[in-house]
């Protein structure tokens, strides 16, 4: 029996019960990216090419330091290391989602 079925058969509207789990759940831990791992998996995966400033060593790369290309979503950002561009390669299977989202939060301190 799930949470919503139990709080109704103890009394509880349908409404009330619904209301308790998605307060629980609005409750639950979230974590923010890890710009310290980011910035070593930046180091390890893109700095050879983006270089240590995030300027970017290759014509048409983005300036990170400037914010090039960081002012879109996050699943689009991530969508678009794991699927690799032009001259970058796919990081799909090599780098986590998380891995992904702590090199993006790196790359935004670069401002």
């Amino acid at each position: 029996m799930n949470t919503a079925q139990s709080l109704v058969k103890r009394g509880y509207s349908v409404g009330a019960a619904l209301l308790v789990m998605w307060l629980a759940l609005a409750s639950a831990p979230v974590f923010a990216a890890d710009v310290t791992a980011g910035a070593t998996l930046y180091q390890r995966h893109c700095e050879g090419c983006h270089g240590a400033s995030g300027r970017g060593d290759f014509p048409g790369m983005p300036d990170f330091s400037r914010g090039e290309g960081l002012f879109k979503p996050n699943v689009t950002l991530i969508s678009s290391i794991k699927a690799g561009k032009v001259a970058m390669p796919a990081f799909e299977g090599l780098l986590t989602d998380d891995q992904i989202l702590d090199i993006i939060a790196y790359l935004r301190t670069l401002r």
